[in-house]
């Protein structure tokens, strides 16, 4: 018996409705019929969020081709036998409008404020729990994880539910116009090549070029991913008072070994990446809204936010000032961010570029094999708590004072280039660290900090750690004028 918030499947009948439009490649029709059906009290089809997935992630047509896309219908009726009639009607074309493109995102995005982040994301590959969890047991198989053979849309989407991981789809060349194309060319009777060359039709196509992280028609997918994370954080805090996304974590590959926290973050971080170097502010947004997602998992015992750590240092060395001042100034003044941002910093400033963490970790780890359904968890099926004999994470102890100050003061900036952003982080640490202190309770406040402020040491150790002339000067400056306000807090 369900409870009265719990959303139940819709029927048959509602499913229906849904699949004779997208069978016939009525995209649009069947897109306004599941919104007519859009409620919180019933989960969406799995199969009809992988369809719209699929068509929202549709790469619509180059210019001068979609002419060719509109249906041309004869210019004079045809005379003859019925049989001959039917060779000259216009064939059923099953590609994806930009329309029905535009409609599938918008879609996406309702669903997103109506239902569930795990009723739409378990149309989505997601890794198994590293242990059983106890507060969030494992889902029964939805009874409409099927697919119509004779619809094309249902067949195609299949990519998408056997893809490595959900930050795939987002790939530039992860679906094929061409080979949808093929298809509707020569019959939906007729299935074609596999759906899952798409790496080899993306380089067969002409395309040389390494396909970028997030296609150009992906960034609404990516904003829908992202806004679900943020709705199952939310969620996850009202639970159990805790900030973090479980259905994120499920993103994540667990430890070969199956036991031990979660680290493996490469493919968010090339996502992140990729957003904070765009043009559009939107899109550098998107990063940093993935980025506090993922340092949020800091407060779960299944992240290892240390290995993370030195995964995002790794990064930093190999990226331009300006996107580090982009990437580190954008994040929230959480209390999480702000632990986060002195483990960032102190990795940054303790170690050379060539040696930057002291940790194993791997820039590209070796691609894992496809995971299928039967091996995948659903993505409601959310990692627990550390137990049944694997280790929680370590989470990072707060520096002493001491150590803040020799990181600030110290003088190792020789391996580095003249255009390296040292000073900045050193500023974002004395800066974190100091608003940690300030909102840390009385009897977790560290003394030498507090004697610093108020016999005047922090201002020689901003003096003698900071230039007072040239561009690095604004950090010096800053950092006296806000340290009263330090003092008194």
């Amino acid at each position: 018996m369900t409870g009265l918030n719990e959303e139940r499947e819709m029927t048959r009948n509602q499913r229906g409705l849904v699949d004779t439009c997208f069978e016939e490649g009525q995209y649009e029709s069947g897109i306004t019929m599941l919104d007519h059906l859009r409620s919180s009290a019933f989960k969406p089809p799995l199969a009809h969020v992988r369809q719209l997935l699929y068509i929202a992630l549709f790469p619509p047509a180059p210019s001068e081709d979609r002419v060719n896309d509109r249906e041309q219908l004869p210019p004079s009726p045809i005379k003859g036998s019925p049989s001959k009639q039917k060779q000259f009607l216009p064939k059923t074309s099953f590609l994806p409008s930009t329309a029905a493109s535009e409609a599938a995102q918008r879609l996406l995005l309702s669903f997103a404020s109506t239902n569930s982040p795990g009723s739409l994301l378990r149309a989505l590959p997601s890794y198994p729990a590293t242990t059983a969890g106890v507060s969030n047991p494992q889902p029964e198989a939805s009874h409409d994880d099927l697919y119509d053979e004779d619809s094309v849309i249902s067949r195609q989407s299949l990519c998408i539910k056997d893809c490595r991981s959900s930050w795939t789809i987002l790939k530039e060349g992860f679906i094929q116009r061409k080979k949808l194309a093929k298809i509707s060319q020569h019959g939906r009777k007729r299935r074609g090549k596999s759906v899952f060359d798409d790496d080899d039709d993306f380089l067969e196509n002409g395309n040389n070029s390494t396909p970028a992280i997030v296609a150009d028609h992906a960034w609404p997918v990516l904003e829908w991913l992202v806004s679900l994370f943020e709705k199952d954080e939310s969620m996850n805090s009202k639970k159990i008072s805790t900030r973090f996304s479980p259905l994120l974590l499920s993103q994540l590959p667990p430890p070969r070994s199956g036991l031990g926290p979660r680290w493996e973050v490469d493919s968010p971080l090339d996502i992140i990446l990729h957003c904070i170097n765009q043009e559009q502010s939107l899109r550098r947004t998107l990063g940093i809204r993935l980025l506090t997602l993922l340092i949020n998992l800091s407060l779960s015992p299944d992240f290892d936010v240390n290995m993370f750590a030195g995964a995002v240092t790794i990064r930093l060395y190999s990226s331009s000032p300006q996107t580090i001042r982009t990437l580190i100034s954008g994040l929230p003044k959480t209390t999480p961010v702000l632990t986060f941002k002195v483990a960032l910093c102190q990795k940054y400033l303790s170690a050379s570029p060539a040696d930057s963490s002291g940790t194993n970790v791997r820039r590209k780890p070796q691609a894992r094999p496809a995971r299928r359904r039967s091996e995948a968890t659903s993505a409601n099926g959310r990692p627990g708590n550390a137990q049944n004999g694997s280790p929680a994470a370590t989470k990072p102890a707060l520096p002493s004072c001491e150590e803040i100050f020799r990181l600030v003061t110290g003088d190792g900036d020789s391996q580095r280039s003249p255009s390296s952003p040292v000073f900045y982080m050193k500023y974002e640490l004395l800066l974190a660290y100091a608003l940690l202190q300030r909102e840390a309770p009385a009897d977790q406040k560290d003394g030498d900090w507090q004697n610093a402020l108020a016999d005047g040491r922090l201002q020689h150790v901003v003096c003698a750690a900071f230039p007072s002339d040239g561009d690095d000067a604004v950090y010096q400056s800053i950092l006296l004028t806000i340290s009263s306000t330090w003092a008194s807090g």
